[in-house]
């Protein structure tokens, strides 16, 4: 499941209402590149060494953390907005990616707030 959340959401008490329902969760934020926003993902989930730093790296680590996964899962991906305003194309590359994830995987969802 993936769900796009309005820039006054209270991400504090997403995340505890999500603890709450038994889900392990974790929460990216997002900058205003590329790079650094994979790099946000790799640092905030532990990705291996191995992790190439592109979109389809990105997906591999996200699958493979969605199949290990012991439970429900939650993602919180916040602060897309100044990427969106920097690189369009690469915003709604990372939607489809995160989307794909959390259609693959029906345990793992996906929060993305819009700020």
């Amino acid at each position: 499941m993936i769900r796009h959340l309005g820039p006054r959401t209270d991400v504090d008490g997403l995340v505890a209402d999500a603890v709450a329902e038994g889900r392990e969760v974790h929460v990216v934020t997002a900058a205003d590149t590329k790079a650094a926003t994979l790099e946000a993902f790799a640092d905030a989930l532990d990705f291996p060494a191995w992790f190439g730093g592109n979109l389809d790296a990105l997906a591999d680590c996200l699958h493979h953390v969605a199949r290990h996964a012991e439970g429900e899962w939650e993602l919180v991906v916040d602060g897309l907005a100044a990427l969106g305003r920097e690189d369009p194309f690469v915003l709604a590359e990372l939607r489809g990616v995160l989307g794909e994830v959390a259609l693959a995987h029906p345990r793992f969802h996906v929060t993305v707030v819009e700020r």
